[in-house]
């Protein structure tokens, strides 16, 4: 589970109209009902939510327009708290278009969809640690013209396209984080097909504590090994993601996929090096 769950506060209540309503009660008699808004993802009838911790994943209901949805639950990730949804019969929304990657669009200007119509906010940075914890993978921080709308709400693009959802309140006025598109598809990729979200494993470990992105472990056999990567290689890159400190790491780590190659780029003294790695399923260290 994310580490920021600290920071969550009293969800206002969901956009009405063309976006559902995801209602989650309480899982235990001291937990929390969840209120958030469902959007569809690649289809109209499969919708994704945010859960907030507290609340039962698996008994949703589902409300659009002031009436009952059928539906029943796909998924759900513990880790990005991303639940997923199948709208059933009459009454679902409309298709919308989601971008691949959130990525380089800070400082951009986006809208949200409110209750009381668009809310102007702004992306103004990523948020790779709270309280001293490392998160499993960054989430955008935005800042919004009026209160932060409920978790769930799609953050748009001059494109109407879907960049972010909303997480949580930052719990300091009008800012908020918020999962960005990327992480919202690699969780899809697997929870939505009945399973649980699988990470990619290279076989190599690095210290949360160091400044520096320095492997100090490279486990026998394990991808990393057999693609000629050592101990005291210092980590510059995964994939298209660039790495200047451990955060950076655990991030572009969440996005592996286990039977995907990807480009793993190191520096071994001065030296630039290159590897062409396909991660495996996760193996005990």
């Amino acid at each position: 589970m994310l580490a920021a769950s600290a920071l969550w506060v009293h969800a206002q209540p969901a956009a009405p109209g063309s976006l559902c309503q995801a209602n989650y009660p309480p899982l235990l008699r001291d937990g929390k009902a969840s209120e958030s808004v469902a959007i569809p993802m690649g289809n109209p009838s499969l919708l994704v939510t945010v859960v907030i911790p507290g609340a039962n994943p698996q008994q949703p209901s589902l409300r659009m327009g002031g009436q009952n949805v059928a539906t029943h639950v796909v998924g759900y990730d513990p880790v990005s708290r991303l639940g997923f949804l199948q709208a059933q019969g009459a009454g679902i929304p409309k298709s919308v278009e989601w971008l691949d990657d959130a990525g380089g669009r800070i400082g951009t200007e986006l809208r949200a969809m409110t209750p009381s119509g668009p809310v102007k906010c702004l992306t103004t940075g990523w948020v790779k640690q709270v309280g001293g914890k490392i998160l499993p993978f960054a989430l955008l921080r935005i800042q919004f013209d009026h209160l932060v709308p409920p978790p769930g709400t799609p953050l748009l693009d001059s494109r109407s396209r879907v960049v972010a959802l909303v997480f949580q309140s930052t719990g300091t006025g009008s800012s908020a984080c918020a999962i960005p598109a990327e992480a919202v598809h690699r969780v899809r990729r697997d929870v939505s097909n009945g399973g649980n979200l699988i990470r990619g494993w290279l076989g190599l470990t690095l210290h949360a504590e160091s400044q520096l992105p320095r492997i100090v472990r490279v486990l026998p056999d394990s991808p990393a090994a057999n693609a000629g990567i050592l101990p005291a290689d210092v980590l510059v890159g995964v994939g298209s993601r660039s790495i200047s400190e451990y955060a950076d790491a655990a991030n572009a780590f969440f996005y592996l996929v286990p039977g995907q190659a990807t480009a793993v780029k190191i520096l071994r003294g001065t030296q630039a090096h290159e590897f062409n790695i396909t991660p495996t399923s996760p193996h005990a260290e």
